[in-house]
């Protein structure tokens, strides 16, 4: 009777910290087939979950019960906060903050300054540009693309493939709807609708 190895998503901070390499950590000396590689001055809570080629870059900090998952990069000075989700190839730029129990897809990227507040929802393949600030509660699909600077208030919706731009503001309770695309320096009331 066979039995097939089971394989872990994640690994504890704890596990891995203890064993180094060139500046990668590995659940032990013989097994490197699970590694992370975090910066010597990053803050990680010890209850962290660290999916295996996981980055954590210098100073950033990942709160307590967060998930970093495989090939997913926290850059320079980023935040992470408690029970946030980071899933397999996400980018996490320098300086972004990522708010509590926020889930961000696999392979989005939330750039440079951007900050997510908490319970915020990004699908994947989704692009949060720098500086943009969203707010409690919203959700942005897959494929979805966020302007530079653009401002989502707490519960708007921003679905599948949609695009805002640049300075743009979505106001708490709107609704962009997937494909549509709101333009640069555009402002949508509190509970209106965007049809593509």
């Amino acid at each position: 009777m066979e039995t097939a190895a089971k394989t872990r998503e994640y690994y504890a901070y704890d596990e891995v910290r203890s064993w180094s390499v060139n500046g990668k950590f590995s659940i032990s000396p013989d097994d490197t087939s699970f590694w992370v590689s975090i910066s010597p001055d990053a803050q990680l809570h010890p209850s962290v979950l660290l999916g295996s080629g996981a980055s954590i870059g210098y100073g950033a900090r990942i709160g307590s019960g967060a998930k970093v998952g495989s090939g997913a990069v926290v850059e320079s000075g980023a935040t992470v906060k408690a029970d946030a989700v980071i899933k397999a190839g996400a980018r996490i730029g320098s300086g972004a903050v990522i708010g509590p129990w926020s889930v961000i897809g696999s392979w989005t990227r939330v750039e440079a300054g951007a900050a997510l507040e908490a319970v915020a929802v990004v699908g994947s393949d989704a692009v949060i540009g720098p500086w943009a600030i969203i707010g409690s509660g919203v959700i942005v699909g897959s494929g979805a693309k966020v302007g530079a600077n653009a401002v989502f208030e707490c519960g708007a919706v921003v679905e599948d493939g949609a695009a805002v731009g640049a300075n743009a503001v979505v106001g708490s309770g709107a609704r962009v709807e997937a494909g549509a695309v709101v333009e640069a320096d555009a402002v949508i009331e509190a509970g209106a609708r965007v049809e593509a």
